[in-house]
């Protein structure tokens, strides 16, 4: 999951399990070698704790940088994810459903994102699975809902508003969705997802984003992977006037 004040963020990676132990290993022995827990992006873009080298060795810090690209840059990864503009969310649907009624954003996100990876699954003849990061016992639980109601009762998304993205069965989604379970920070796959659905959710902000540009060079998102413009990342809510990010004023990417 990835968010800031614009944009909320929900995705990951796409992994076929032949090769999770394979890519896992590669994890862990990169952080072994540089004597780091786990891979954080947030510690890495700061360059905080375990991280700091990153700031105090220019030579260290282009061979790490370059050894994590070696192995985020594996054709094995599909990158994916949903991401909203949240004023565009919050103008859209604010006012036209009551509360009680209207939808939580991250509900939103997780079935877009997760159907849309079900529907990759399902046109390699593959079933899904969901891994995600454990935060706690209230929002484990709503996750755990949120899959299972997919499984159940489809995406429950307006069906003219949604026919044009050729929305799953309820059927189908049962017939694809296998289980989901969380996990903490120690699990590999759950490192690299949150090194990839930053760029991901960065994308809209206009900036040059180097990890972004590298998986797009790379054919890594989902989008690239199949010619269904349906089976692709979603960005949703950037309609007028938030098609163009504009950073706070005193912020220092405005000069």
């Amino acid at each position: 999951m990835w968010s800031h004040v614009f944009s909320f963020g929900l995705g990951g990676i796409i992994v076929p399990s032949e090769a999770v132990h394979e890519i896992s290993s590669a994890t862990n022995d990169l952080c072994a070698r540089w004597d780091v827990p786990v891979l954080h992006g947030n510690k890495i873009r700061g360059a905080r704790g375990s991280f700091g080298f990153l700031k105090k060795d220019e030579n260290k810090k282009a061979r790490f940088f370059q050894e994590l690209e070696e192995l985020l840059i594996d054709d094995r990864i599909t990158a994916h994810a949903c991401v909203i503009c949240r004023p565009g969310y919050r103008d859209r649907y604010h006012d036209k459903h009551p509360e009680g009624v209207r939808w939580q954003m991250s509900r939103t996100a997780f079935d877009i994102s997760v159907e849309r990876a079900a529907k990759y699954a399902r046109s390699l003849k593959r079933k899904l699975s969901v891994v995600y990061e454990r935060t706690g016992e209230t929002e484990d639980r709503l996750i755990e809902g949120y899959f299972q109601r997919l499984r159940t009762t489809g995406t429950e998304f307006s069906v003219e508003n949604s026919a044009q993205h050729s929305p799953m069965s309820s059927s189908d989604l049962a017939d694809t969705l296998m289980s989901i379970w969380p996990d903490g920070k120690g699990n590999p796959m759950l490192q690299l997802a949150d090194l990839v659905v930053h760029p991901l959710g960065h994308r809209p902000t206009g900036l040059r984003n180097r990890a972004y540009d590298r998986f797009v060079e790379s054919g890594q998102l989902l989008d690239a992977r199949t010619d269904d413009p349906t089976i692709s990342i979603k960005y949703s809510c950037y309609d007028d006037p938030y098609k163009e990010y504009v950073a706070p004023e005193g912020n220092p990417r405005n000069t």
